[in-house]
This record gives C-alpha cells, sequence and structure tokens, in this order.
C-alpha cells in the first residue's frame, strides 16, 4: 500500500475529495504493511518506528503545517445550520483564525517532519477527515437519543454516550457537564467538532445568542470555560478530547486492518 492509498481510504470514510489544509503526507512511501499510529507523534516515536522496522508512521494532529489553521473555517458552516446568520459568523471566525495564523509564525514547523526525512520513514498526518468521522457518529447518536426521548435531560445525554461508545467507557477523563444542572433539559444543540479545534468562548457566546441551549465540545481551555460559566444562560458538555478522537479514528484503523495492514497504537488512542 503507498500513503496515497492510505490518505484516500481516510478521505473516502466521509465523502471527502482533498485533504484538508491540517493534514498532510511529509514523507511519502509505498509497501505499506505495518503502520505505528498516535494520535501525538515525536521525533521518539519516528526513531522508535525506525528501530522497530515499522514501514509507516501516522499521526492525528498536525505537525508540520502552517496553513492548518484555515480548517477552522469549518465552524463557519456548524453556525450558520443552527441559525447563526452568515455574517455574524465570519466576523467570529475571521477573528479567531487570525490569532491561529500569527501563530503559525512562532511554531517550528519542520522539526518533526525533517527527522522524519533524515531517518527516511513514511510519515503522515490525517487530522480533519477522522475528526468529521467522529462528529458524524457522535451526533448520530445523541440524535438517536432525542428521537427516542423527545428533549432528553443533560444526564442522560451523558449516560448515552457512554453507553454507546466503548472509547468514552475505557477513557481516564469522563463526559463532563461543565455548565448546567443534571436534570437541565438538552434542548436546542449542537456537537462541535471536526473543525481543526473548538471555538472556545467566541463561538459559543454566539450559539448561545443564537438560541442554542447546549453546547458540545471535546475539550476547552480553562480561560474560555470561566468566561463561558459567566455567562447568565447556555450549557456546556464537554466530551474529552482522546476519547472523542479515537471514536472518529478507529474505524479508519479499521479500514486499513481490512486491507491487511498491521496496526500498532500508541500515544493516547483508545482502541
Amino acid at each position: 500500500m503507498h500513503t496515497d492509498d492510505i490518505i484516500k481510504i481516510a478521505l473516502d470514510l466521509v465523502e471527502m475529495t482533498e485533504l484538508p489544509n491540517d493534514s498532510a503526507v511529509y514523507v511519502p512511501g509505498e509497501n505499506i504493511g505495518s503502520i505505528l499510529y498516535g494520535i501525538d507523534i515525536g521525533v521518539g516515536e519516528l526513531l522508535y518506528a525506525k528501530e522497530q522496522e515499522f514501514d509507516c508512521v501516522i499521526a492525528h494532529h498536525p505537525v508540520g503545517l502552517i496553513n492548518h489553521f484555515e480548517v477552522f473555517q469549518r465552524h463557519q458552516d456548524q453556525m450558520i445550520s443552527k441559525g447563526v446568520p452568515k455574517e455574524v459568523a465570519q466576523k467570529v471566525i475571521n477573528k479567531k483564525m487570525l490569532g491561529f495564523k500569527f501563530g503559525s509564525h512562532a511554531r517550528n514547523y519542520d522539526a518533526v517532519p525533517s527527522f522524519a526525512r533524515l531517518i527516511g520513514i513514511p510519515f503522515l498526518n490525517i487530522h480533519c477527515p477522522s475528526d468529521e468521522l467522529g462528529r458524524r457518529l457522535i451526533t448520530a447518536s445523541i440524535e438517536e437519543l432525542v428521537e427516542k426521548k423527545g428533549d432528553p435531560l443533560l444526564y442522560e445525554v451523558k449516560t448515552h454516550l457512554e453507553d454507546s461508545f466503548a472509547e468514552f467507557r475505557e477513557a481516564k477523563t469522563k463526559i463532563e457537564i461543565a455548565k448546567g444542572e443534571e436534570n437541565d433539559l438538552l434542548g436546542n444543540w449542537i456537537f462541535s467538532h471536526g473543525a481543526l479545534t473548538n471555538g472556545g468562548f467566541d463561538v459559543a457566546e454566539c450559539y448561545y445568542q443564537y438560541n442554542v441551549d447546549t453546547i458540545i465540545y471535546i475539550h476547552i481551555a480553562p480561560t474560555d470555560l470561566f468566561q463561558i460559566l459567566k455567562l447568565d444562560h447556555g450549557q456546556l458538555i464537554i466530551t474529552g478530547h482522546l476519547a472523542s478522537d479515537s471514536i472518529g479514528i478507529n474505524p479508519f484503523l479499521d479500514k486499513l486492518k481490512e486491507n491487511d495492514i498491521q496496526i500498532t497504537a500508541v500515544g493516547g488512542l483508545i482502541r
């Protein structure tokens, strides 16, 4: 198998035709029969993979890109789908993306890819396609609950997700109701994921202003959380980073296994 074939498998799972800007092949390769996969990959993992004669290394998170922030634009479509006017969503997203853009100038974007090239091991990362798959799977699961219950309570959403996905049950971090009470109604909701990273306070506040009652993020920075907690309205559920990422990654790895690829998972993947 070639690295291009691996990319196609990931894209086909979510009907994408092009690799998003937060994913890339840093070192192409062919005749791949074994893969070391990690949510985060650094120089140490690359060296281990080379010593153990793995054919390829795949990371989830990007390690060598400067334009990955453009994927954050996907938040705009999600916001519009929940009734946020396009011009309002654009303003919020553009502000966040400006910070990401200049943050890229400070990043040593070639540190890990250059080492992969030096030791000669095929290396790539696939981020958005897996996150988008996870977004669809978790969203569909909550929709099932809503169809059954009408308007479930927050604790029922938490319990349903834990019952539905082994990744949530096995994670050391547990799904948390970060804002709101267990017996509050879910109401109008959004599972905000698959757009590089969470939208933080700015995106959340915008959702709340346009009648979204409950936002579900996979993680959030403390500074953003504290700002959200100061608001007198809105609810927030945090599902957990590694578990939520793993839900979108595992079907991709299963497809690789179906193609006779041996997978060794490290670096936080819950499999």
